[in-house]
């Protein structure tokens, strides 16, 4: 029993003959009937009650009707929902980000692609950059949406947005500094909180205005970790725009700093020799259109 002596069979019944079925079907009389033949002794019962003009179904033939109804719908759902992962509408996403934009950015990126791909489900792995490079190069994820720096030259890479990095915490440390720009120099005096890999960067900035020092109260790689450490007022945190929307404390204040060398790139990244489904093409995609948009 195949799948064409099913179809075969349901247009019999469906047009109440075989010659109108073999005319439906647009081949001859004779092999249809032939394969019918080859259906039942396969089966080892009749399906037909053969009249003069018009077939009547067995019991079995009643049975092998619905069930083949079924069949058939299956096929056609299950070629449906093959061509739909080829061509990314349905299937997995499995996606990394940094916390300082899977809290913020990210969420209004997922929505309105999930709008456009309902059928698309998501696997979502939050970490710091590096733990996104990682699982990246072992195939856990497929796209990462990670923050410069990072060993750029390794991955495909396709850059969102810019953001300034800003001074967080507690009032007390910015007395004397009512301006909306901070300075490296004004940064001299308060206990930092630093992502690692921005500390030789920082370090480099104090070393350029002839500090030695950077005086830094701790070092994490975590953005929610900073910000939370802030808002306690243990110390004033680096981090970039998007991560201001994590800050619960209200009267925690922030400071853009005025530094071209602080500042950061949201990327979305791949590796180039990995293969790259359908569903992260339309991600990416989506990601450059909302860009252009912007």
């Amino acid at each position: 029993m195949d799948i064409k002596q099913l179809q075969y069979f349901i247009a019999i019944v469906n047009t109440g003959n075989i010659s109108g079925a073999a005319k439906k079907l647009h081949i001859s009389q004779p092999p249809l009937s032939a394969q019918i033949h080859q259906l039942e002794n396969e089966l080892g019962c009749l399906l037909f009650e053969r009249g003069p003009r018009k077939i009547k179904l067995t019991p079995s033939g009643k049975l092998l009707y619905e069930r083949a109804n079924s069949i058939l719908s299956l096929c056609i759902a299950t070629k449906k929902e093959l061509q739909d992962y080829q061509i990314g509408a349905q299937g997995t996403l499995r996606l990394g980000a940094v916390s300082s934009v899977s809290s913020t950015s990210l969420i209004s990126w997922l929505s309105n692609f999930h709008q456009k791909h309902p059928l698309i489900h998501l696997e979502l792995f939050e970490g710091n950059t590096y733990q996104m490079i990682e699982q990246l190069n072992a195939g856990l994820i497929e796209l990462a949406i990670v923050r410069t720096p990072f060993p750029e030259q390794e991955f495909s890479c396709m850059y969102l947005q810019k953001e300034a990095l800003f001074a967080v915490g507690a009032e007390h440390f910015f007395r004397g500094t009512q301006k909306l720009l901070l300075s490296i120099p004004e940064l001299k005096q308060v206990p930092l909180i630093l992502y690692r890999r921005w500390e030789s960067i920082v370090q480099e900035l104090f070393h350029q205005h002839q500090f030695d020092d950077v005086p830094i109260f701790c070092k994490c790689d975590d953005a929610r970790t900073a910000i939370h450490l802030a808002d306690h007022g243990l110390g004033v945190c680096i981090v970039p725009h998007s991560a201001l929307s994590l800050l619960k404390n209200p009267s925690t204040i922030f400071r853009e700093i005025n530094e071209p060398m602080l500042s950061s790139n949201i990327a979305v990244i791949y590796n180039p020799k990995a293969y790259l489904s359908a569903i992260s093409q339309k991600f990416i995609q989506h990601l450059k259109d909302l860009a252009n948009k912007n």
